[in-house]
Order: structure tokens, then C-alpha cells, then sequence
């Protein structure tokens, strides 16, 4: 039998980026357990966003939960790089989204309004602009935009990352300070034991530990049920396009159309219900690669060279589920969109809160909790 003083069971990049900050607060020996289902693999397959921009209509806690995440993101990425020499190609250029026709740039004004006035009532600002044509493209000079484009909604304070990179650097980063990675051990059980610890039976081995940490993606599900709980979470695909690479012209990402920094362009933003199927469909293609060519007609001669499906884990309100289970206060589940996004809240914040060490009222505002009715 293997021991912890916490075990994270899954190694994506929410349960990653938690295990360092758990790591990095001295909670002992803390072991990441990953099973590799690559079909599942969320943290790979992603767009990348850095992202806060129209999260939180009519949800001003989300909305204050993703402008946190925001603010942190560039000390989060200077900090990864100074301890494991990894540059997560994070582009600090702002983000935007286009509108088709002044109704649906009306739209947009209209949404911002509601959201800025969500976040004052909780005393945060929310720097977010609407753009005619010309302010929009001048985001993006040596782009042409197709004629359709009326303008759209900025923000100077979000950017984009390299996922593969960023997965890399947490797990590193979590390594180096003597953190536990295990490949290959999906767990198949979890027993709560009279004495307060907690048995986790793998596919392969078993394993003892003090505190449990649950962020195994659509997986969560089932373990919590396990335990008397209901996971309120629901798969949703998404499916990604990438070019062959170019002359990079594209330095401020759209949420449809970004462009790395080894010049391949990536589109995405379906949203399908197709439960854990992901593969991809000639339909969602042609939607996306319509939807980018309205945008930037240019992409029409371009090359492309790859597409994937990955299954988004969605709540139903869109934010995220922080919570302990049951009579189980020793038992946390994570389970949320938007990874990526929320990094360096769950290593500054989550762990902590984790450990008990911190009285921030705005976690329990995600609790599983809120959807039992």
C-alpha cells in the first residue's frame, strides 16, 4: 500500500495546478495520480484562453472569480518560468470577440453593461470595451477583416497560453518541490476508513491518505456517487481547427481565431451535445471555418492541417464547483470549464482553502451544493 498526506486524483490542469499549490504551502507529501485517458484529455485539446471577458452575466461572483484569475496570470506565468525555465507562450495582448452587424454589436454593448454593473455591485471593475469597425481593426493592422464585421468587445487584460506548455510546467514546478506524480492510476474506488484516513483502490495498486482532492474531469462523477453525492456537471464538445504554420499577423485572440507563436492558426467555439464522443464532425468544421473566413476572408487559402474534439466539463449555471462531500470534510471535488483560465486561482486560492487555511466567503458561493433543489 502506497501513503499521502493528500492525493489528487487527476493530473489535468486543474488538479495539477491545485497539487502545487498545495505543494507550495507545505502540506506534506502530496501524490498527483494520473490515469491517461487521452480520449478525456481536456488540458490538451483546449484553445488556450487566458480569459475573463463575458464570463459572468447575471453571475457577478463568476465574473468576480474570472477577473481575479486575470489579474494573476502574468506574475502566475513569470513564476512557472523562474522555477522550471518553461515559457508557457503566454501573450499578454488582450483578447476580443467580433460581432456580424451593428444588432449584434448592440447586443454586446448591452451584455458589457450588464456585467460591468454585476461587478460594481461587488465592487470590481471590468475593463471591457466596445469597438466599431475601424478601433476593431486596428487591434489587428495587418488583417483584413471580411465585410460582415461591424466591430466587437476588447479588453486589454487577458491573453492567451501555450496548453501543452503550461501542463508541463505546472507538473514540473509540482515535481520540483517534491510533489508525487503517478501515471497510470485511474482510480476505481474510494473507501473512507473509521480512523478519518481515506483508501483510493487504482487499477493498479492502493493507496492511503489523510485528505482526498477529486478533479478528475467527467471521472468525478461517478467516484462522488460513490460517496452519496451528486455531481451536477454535463459534457459539452468542442472541436478545434489548426493550420499549417504562417508569417504570424494575428497578435490579439479572438474567441474564435487565435494565432500561436509558431504561426499556426487555431479556430474553434462549437458547442456540441454529443455526450463523451469526441470525434470530430464534418458539420462543426464547415461552421467554424465559415464563421473564421467571415471574419479574416484570408483564411480561406490557407492550409489546414488538423482538427480534434475534447469534452468540456459544464455546470449549470457556468461556474465552477468547488466543494467538500457529504459528511466527508476530509473529501474535496474540483470540477469546472475554463481550467486554463483559473490556473493560478486554484494553486493561490483552492489549495489553501483545501488545507482550511483560508476564510475566503466567495469559495463556498461554488459549493455542489448550490444546484441540489
Amino acid at each position: 500500500m502506497r501513503t499521502a498526506d493528500i492525493l489528487v486524483i487527476g493530473a489535468g490542469i486543474t488538479g495539477s495546478s491545485t497539487a502545487l499549490g498545495l505543494v507550495r504551502k507545505g502540506a506534506g507529501r502530496v501524490v498527483l495520480l494520473d490515469e491517461q485517458l487521452k480520449s478525456q484529455r481536456l488540458s490538451r485539446g483546449n484553445f488556450g484562453l487566458t480569459w475573463f471577458m463575458c464570463k459572468g452575466a447575471g453571475y457577478p461572483g463568476y465574473a468576480l472569480w474570472s477577473r481575479k484569475a486575470a489579474v494573476a496570470w502574468p506574475d502566475f506565468a513569470k513564476g512557472l518560468e523562474e522555477e522550471t525555465g518553461y515559457d508557457v507562450e503566454l501573450d499578454w495582448t488582450g483578447g476580443a470577440v467580433h460581432a456580424f452587424g451593428q444588432a449584434e454589436l448592440d447586443g454586446f454593448a448591452k451584455s458589457v453593461g450588464t456585467i460591468r454593473e454585476g461587478c460594481r455591485s461587488v465592487d470590481i471593475d471590468y475593463p471591457v470595451e466596445i469597438l466599431d469597425r475601424k478601433q476593431f481593426a486596428a487591434l489587428m493592422p495587418e488583417m483584413s477583416l471580411g465585410e460582415e464585421v461591424s466591430g466587437g468587445m476588447y479588453t486589454s487584460e487577458q491573453g492567451h497560453v501555450n496548453p501543452l506548455k503550461l501542463l508541463g510546467a505546472v507538473r514540473c514546478a509540482f515535481q520540483k518541490l517534491g510533489g508525487v506524480y503517478h501515471a497510470a492510476q485511474g482510480a476505481r474506488q474510494i473507501l473512507p476508513q473509521a480512523n478519518g484516513t481515506i483508501l483510493v483502490k487504482t487499477c493498479s495498486d492502493t493507496y492511503e491518505c489523510k485528505k482526498l482532492v477529486i478533479a478528475a474531469g467527467h471521472g468525478s462523477a461517478r467516484l462522488v456517487a460513490s460517496l452519496g453525492e451528486t455531481l451536477h456537471i454535463y459534457p459539452q464538445r468542442g472541436q478545434l481547427m489548426v493550420t499549417a504554420r504562417c508569417r504570424r499577423k494575428l497578435h490579439v485572440p479572438l474567441l474564435s481565431v487565435r494565432q500561436t507563436q509558431d504561426g499556426t492558426y487555431m479556430i474553434g467555439l462549437s458547442t456540441e451535445n454529443t455526450a463523451l464522443d469526441t470525434r470530430v464532425s464534418a458539420d462543426a468544421m464547415k461552421s467554424q471555418a465559415a464563421t473564421a473566413v467571415r471574419i479574416f476572408p484570408e483564411l480561406g487559402n490557407l492550409n489546414w492541417v488538423r482538427a480534434w474534439g475534447a469534452i468540456r466539463v459544464m455546470t449549470p449555471d457556468g461556474g465552477p464547483i468547488y466543494s467538500q462531500i457529504g459528511d466527508h470534510e476530509n473529501i474535496s471535488v474540483l470540477a469546472l470549464h475554463s481550467g486554463i483560465s483559473l490556473a493560478p486561482l486554484h494553486t493561490g486560492s483552492i489549495a489553501p482553502w483545501i488545507l482550511g487555511e483560508t476564510t475566503d466567503n466567495q469559495i463556498s458561493e461554488f459549493s455542489n451544493g448550490r444546484f441540489h433543489a
